[in-house]
């Protein structure tokens, strides 16, 4: 078997390669809000070179609502080439909270096994059957026909998405466990050790998929339902229990709680933002004139 013993270097090395690629992949594409020129320059005339289609809105299940699944998962993939300063700030400080866990891992590990009690027992349970899709699929469930029965779109509209929010995280993380196989902490392992490409249980430590799904579906629930002060804390905690029973039950390292609840959280943000009302002309060619003389201006929306 490949189990190699690496330094911390190459730890964070491999940490912020798996980070790049799949992370901040789901961070959402912003829309930039700009002034449209044509509207300012007197006699300006905007030639639409493409026009697609207004984001989809789901409130059902359809064709397009599962075609989305594809087109979703492509947008995230590619959203790197359109990163701005703030986006690549993210990755920075995910990479550095992650890294500074790795050097944590076994010391927070040792403190919660010390910290076993009757109490910590039970919250861990609910913790666990948050981010087991097992118990969380059947109140999305039972929300999205609540929406049909009553009417009520938003309803309808929340509960699909958290459910493509769901699927397309757990996809992500599950193809970094089978990569990285690292050994969950119940095996005794250190937590520098890395198999490599694994798919026994005991080495899909990194990252946590429960709370990968916990915070996929809190962080859709937070932006539909932000209107309301009290829903973003109460889904954002809830989410984070599921993180410290993983830990707790010896489940998972601190690390691997920290990066899983980052995927599903920008996960869940893009999938939100792709959906959203807002829509624009990708291309436009824009006629100007000023005190210089005729010119183009081109515009591109994302």
């Amino acid at each position: 078997m490949f189990n190699p013993r690496i330094t911390p270097s190459t730890l964070r090395t491999g940490i912020i390669m798996l980070l790049v690629i799949q992370l901040l992949s789901a961070s959402p594409v912003r829309a930039e809000n700009q002034p449209d020129p044509a509207a300012e320059t007197p006699g300006a005339a905007a030639v639409q070179q493409e026009t697609p289609k207004p984001a989809l809105q789901p409130d059902s299940i359809s064709g397009e609502y599962l075609k989305g699944y594809v087109t979703d998962t492509g947008k995230m993939l590619s959203s790197p080439a359109r990163w701005d300063g703030s986006d690549w700030l993210k990755a920075g400080l995910v990479v550095g909270a992650t890294s500074g866990l790795l050097f944590a891992d076994t010391g927070i590990k040792d403190f919660a096994q010390r910290n076993q009690s009757s109490a910590g027992d039970k919250a861990a349970s609910v913790g666990n059957a948050l981010g087991n899709p097992l118990y969380t699929l059947p109140p999305l469930g039972l929300f999205y026909l609540y929406g049909h029965y009553a009417n009520d779109q938003k309803a309808r509209h929340t509960s699909l998405l958290a459910v493509e929010s769901l699927a397309l995280s757990g996809a992500f993380t599950w193809g970094i466990k089978v990569a990285a196989g690292r050994p969950r902490p119940y095996t005794g392992e250190s937590s520098s050790t890395w198999n490599g490409p694994s798919l026994k249980t005991g080495n899909t430590s990194f990252p946590s998929g429960h709370t990968t799904a916990a915070f996929s579906i809190a962080s859709v629930i937070a932006e539909e339902y932000g209107a309301n002060p009290c829903v973003p804390p109460i889904a954002y905690g809830l989410a984070t229990l599921t993180g410290m029973a993983r830990i707790y039950d010896n489940k998972h390292w601190a690390s691997d709680t920290f990066f899983g609840g980052a995927i599903g959280y920008f996960v869940g943000k893009a999938v939100v933002r792709y959906h959203s009302t807002q829509s624009s002309t990708a291309l436009k060619i824009l006629p100007t004139v000023s005190q210089q003389g005729f010119g183009l201006t081109a515009e591109y929306r994302f």
